[in-house]
């Protein structure tokens, strides 16, 4: 008893502020937090503070705890449990890569948690994949964050809101597959869950009608956006309508203008390898990106280039 007042101590909380936090966790994340090592005070004890730690952004700390944590785990739902709060940390701190990691960890152990609104890692999950243009596997964790919201009756406006968030990122997805149909009928059910003003909701269905050919339908809607919006969306429409957009038109390719792309990597290729040897790949992306905007011409856009790096390759993955 001694040592579990010392580590309460250590961690500065006591028995009121103890149970008192954990009432807060049990009620923010349910099960997962209250079942979590169940059998091991000690542990509670750890995860509590982290959680403390996680709830006033001291992240760092929050890691030492689960560090802690990863080396006492007994069974499989503790394990479970402390992936899911692994990936949230990351989550919180803006590490998609560590977050996706933890979270496919808590997948493939399919733990049946019921996972609390706020901090959804199937909705996180299809984010990112989304991202890397993963469309089937985004598409699959969408719609397992959606049945989230299959068996509720009485909808707030807080939950319908987050429905309609989840409803309206599927609509993207599918406009991005060139499935405008899909798109067309998932950004109406997202409006019907919430009605509230969206201007990102106005922006995509802007491009959506400039994808069917409605270019003045489309140009209707600029003036319903903000001035940032606008300034992004309206060259966009063009480049459309001029068929002059990479991935929502067809677009003659001119072979000359891949021949100078390449002529500029191989002169930049001694470059590029040290910058990637250095991991400077934000550099090395910067770089590829502004070959691939300035070489080919039908690309009238900044290309969304990234950079993915194994033992055994570098993979380069560029966006129009």
């Amino acid at each position: 008893m001694k040592d579990i007042k010392q580590l309460l101590t250590n961690y500065a909380l006591n028995d009121k502020n103890y149970k008192a936090w954990q009432k807060e966790h049990t009620k923010m994340f349910g099960d997962i937090f209250a079942n979590a090592f169940a059998e091991n005070k000690e542990a509670q004890i750890h995860l509590t503070a982290a959680l403390v730690n996680i709830s006033q952004r001291n992240f760092m700390s929050a890691m030492q705890k689960l560090d802690i944590l990863d080396g006492i785990c007994t069974n499989d739902y503790d394990r479970a449990a402390l992936n899911y709060f692994w990936g949230l940390n990351y989550e919180l701190v803006a590490n998609e890569e560590k977050m996706n990691e933890y979270y496919q960890k808590l997948f493939d152990q399919k733990a049946s948690f019921v996972f609390p609104l706020p901090f959804h890692p199937y909705y996180r999950t299809a984010k990112f994949a989304q991202r890397d243009s993963e469309c089937g596997k985004s598409m699959f964790y969408y719609q397992k964050a959606l049945s989230f919201y299959d068996d509720m009756t009485d909808l707030s406006p807080k939950i319908r809101s987050s429905a309609s968030q989840i409803i309206y990122d599927i609509a993207t997805l599918y406009l991005y597959m060139h499935k405008y149909d899909e798109c067309q009928k998932f950004l109406t059910l997202s409006y019907e869950y919430d009605s509230s003003e969206n201007q990102q909701r106005t922006y995509v269905t802007a491009i959506l009608y400039a994808a069917q050919g409605k270019i003045n339908d489309s140009k209707n809607l600029l003036g319903c956006m903000s001035s940032f919006l606008r300034i992004n969306c309206e060259p966009m429409i063009d480049a459309i309508a001029q068929q002059k957009d990479l991935h929502y038109s067809v677009v003659e390719q001119d072979k000359s203008s891949h021949t100078s792309f390449w002529k500029v990597f191989v002169d930049s290729k001694s470059h590029l390898e040290k910058l990637v040897a250095d991991k400077k790949y934000a550099d090395c992306q910067k770089i590829i990106s502004d070959m691939l905007s300035k070489t080919l011409p039908f690309m009238k856009r900044q290309i969304d280039c990234r950079i993915q790096s194994s033992q055994d390759a570098i993979v380069v993955r560029c966006k129009n």
